[in-house]
């Protein structure tokens, strides 16, 4: 069964509709211009959506902390929230963001954010969860360094009204995840627990092949860092895409959508159709019987009789003279 996510009137869904997520994250670098350049590149590359982090360095670790002058370097300005979202509305693309305090979710809703994305560190954080949930926001968890049990409780902080409205993501915390590393069947394993959720995959390899595969195995959800140059000093810009690589990435996901088709067997009138007709090896006198080896299965444009009549016209005879190569008719036996 597939499960589809809400987003205001658009469903996303496996197979069908991906959801193509770009994860700007901190890569604005604390420059609005930037921002505004990532917005449009992943809008040009046909994104959906653009993700940012709203967090505080003091809500996230003590002040005297080694991380800390580095997570505050790193916020996005709570001002920015608003202008972000407005350009987000006028150039049509949908406005994701990460919560990592409660305030944050309120300012979210205030502004209108399309998409709440809890983080996965946020996973065991069950009370930013379930704000989230009730805001009314269509909601995404991602899974990254996290159990089962771990997952299932985040679940449970989810009513039953929100089901279509949230999202879980197959996620790797490792920056940039190896390859071996990537266990994408965890998508097919999520899928199977969370029955009444959609999976996709938060991607933080290095490339495009991981997303593009993940799409092809069921992900309905695809997010991935993107920057405008990997060169760019900041945590998160040497693993991420480049517009070039999104375009593309894009590009080869919606291909995979348009080649995957229907679940059924039906000829298409763009196919070249070629039908096997029999007819006569030899010339076959009046009342005279047909031998097996009298007849030939040839290729003809259009039908003659099918070769599933074969055993119905052998040891018959004819009612009249055949000439060879004639295409043949039941109705010339008797």
């Amino acid at each position: 069964m597939k499960i589809k996510f809400k987003i205001k009137k658009n469903y996303y869904e496996s197979y069908k509709k991906i959801l193509v997520i770009a994860e700007i994250g901190s890569n604005h670098d604390n420059n609005f211009s930037k921002c505004e350049k990532l917005i449009l590149s992943a809008k040009k590359a046909g994104c959906d959506a653009v993700k940012f982090q709203l967090f505080k360095a003091d809500k996230l670790v003590p002040k005297n902390s080694l991380q800390y002058n580095f997570l505050k370097k790193l916020e996005l300005s709570e001002e920015w929230i608003k202008k972000i979202s407005k350009f987000c509305k006028k150039n049509k693309i949908l406005f994701a963001c990460s919560p990592f305090y409660l305030d944050a979710v309120n300012l979210l809703k205030k502004y209108k954010c399309d998409i709440i994305k809890i983080a996965s560190p946020e996973i065991k954080n069950l009370p930013l969860i379930n704000l989230a949930s009730r805001s009314g926001i269509p909601v995404i968890i991602s899974t990254g360094d996290s159990s089962l049990k771990e997952i299932l409780e985040a679940r449970k902080q989810i009513p039953k009204s929100n089901y279509k409205k949230t999202a879980f993501l197959h996620c790797v915390s490792e920056y940039p995840t190896k390859v071996q590393n990537l266990n994408l069947n965890n998508i097919n394993y999520l899928s199977d627990k969370l029955k009444f959720f959609p999976i996709g995959f938060s991607d933080h390899s290095m490339g495009i092949n991981a997303s593009i595969n993940a799409v092809s195995i069921g992900a309905a959800i695809i997010e991935k860092h993107i920057t405008l140059n990997k060169s760019s000093k900041g945590p998160d810009h040497f693993f991420a895409i480049e517009p070039y690589e999104l375009n593309e990435m894009v590009f080869k996901i919606n291909n995979f959508v348009k080649s995957y088709g229907n679940y059924n067997k039906k000829r298409l009138k763009d196919e070249n159709t070629i039908f096997i007709s029999m007819s006569n090896s030899r010339k076959l006198i009046k009342n005279e019987p047909i031998k097996a080896d009298d007849i030939i299965f040839a290729r003809t444009l259009k039908q003659g009789l099918h070769s599933r009549y074969f055993k119905d016209i052998i040891k018959k005879r004819s009612k009249k003279i055949i000439n060879e190569g004639a295409k043949l008719s039941k109705s010339y036996f008797s």
